[in-house]
């Protein structure tokens, strides 16, 4: 059984806003669909990996009408894994909060503009009006951002149109996206070091992916027409995804090479000494995808 920190499971290509550099490519309308639930895929993978965490993941969760099917489907298969659904917050309506009290998960918002606001936070307020909670956290603003029932079940809130900084993974963003470096350039090391996602499997469709860049790039990328561009194609043609039914002698030596830096790295552009960009003017940036 292979332990490692967090598994994001996509369940959604669609998403209801437009995020500028998405590293899902669902700032492109031509991204669209969700995963019906598969419990097939859960059976097999339980079997050989053990994730601290779970995440359901997008494009945004919400919009998938097998939410409560996906969320069940991992508590039983994965018992010992906690349990996130990762929304921007737009959705977020009592019937989640009764969803969350049932089933037993946390959820965690991004909140990326400050239109819907009345939204998140009258989510929040419900959650915190049904019995008492613990503050866990603050923002850097001193406001409360995160709360736990006595269930054990707690939202966080990330208000990342107020943050100081908007990471993005390429150069550009959906059609227009481009990869930092060649495929085969040396340099991948550069961007492993500064990779905040070292420890994030990604699964979609079945198959497991080295972190969330690769899962948007291999798996969206091609709605918008990126397994075409030249300087994508060896991304396209020589990453090797590791796949439903696999023997354990693969799925070993997957994980294994997966501990380190890869060609696939290449791709991205994050580096927080030089590309730190302060986000002043949200408009230009996150829009609602309608």
């Amino acid at each position: 059984m292979i332990g490692f920190a967090q598994l994001d499971i996509f369940i959604s290509k669609t998403c209801n806003l437009a995020c500028h550099g998405c590293i899902t490519f669902s700032d492109s309308k031509l991204v669209k669909g969700i995963y019906q639930y598969n419990e097939d895929q859960l059976k097999f993978w339980s079997k050989h990996i053990n994730p601290f965490e779970i995440n359901l993941f997008g494009g945004e969760p919400l919009v998938n009408p097998d939410l409560d099917k996906w969320a069940r489907g991992v508590k039983q298969y994965f018992p010992k894994s906690v349990l996130n659904i990762q929304t921007n917050g737009v959705l977020l309506k009592e019937e989640h909060y009764h969803m969350q009290q049932d089933i037993g998960f946390n959820i965690i918002i991004s909140q990326h503009m400050p239109d819907y606001s009345n939204v998140v936070w009258n989510y929040i307020n419900y959650f915190k009006a049904q019995e008492p909670v613990t503050i866990l956290a603050k923002n850097g603003y001193g406001a409360e951002s995160k709360w736990r029932n006595k269930q054990g079940n707690y939202i966080q809130l990330s208000e990342s149109y107020s943050e100081n900084v908007w990471w993005e993974f390429y150069k550009g963003t959906a059609e227009s996206s481009r990869p930092k470096n060649n495929y085969f350039s040396n340099d991948a090391g550069t961007s492993w070091f500064n990779c905040v996602a070292k420890e994030f499997v990604n699964l979609v469709d079945g198959d497991l992916y080295k972190c969330p860049a690769s899962a948007g790039l291999l798996v969206n990328g091609p709605n918008i027409g990126l397994d075409k561009i030249e300087q994508w194609k060896p991304y396209f043609e020589n990453y090797e995804k590791l796949q439903f039914g696999s023997d354990s002698a693969t799925i070993d030596k997957w994980f294994l090479e997966r501990q380190s830096a890869q060609n696939i790295c290449n791709m991205c552009t994050r580096n927080p000494k030089n590309e730190k960009e302060r986000q002043t003017n949200v408009g230009t940036k996150v829009k609602l995808n309608r």
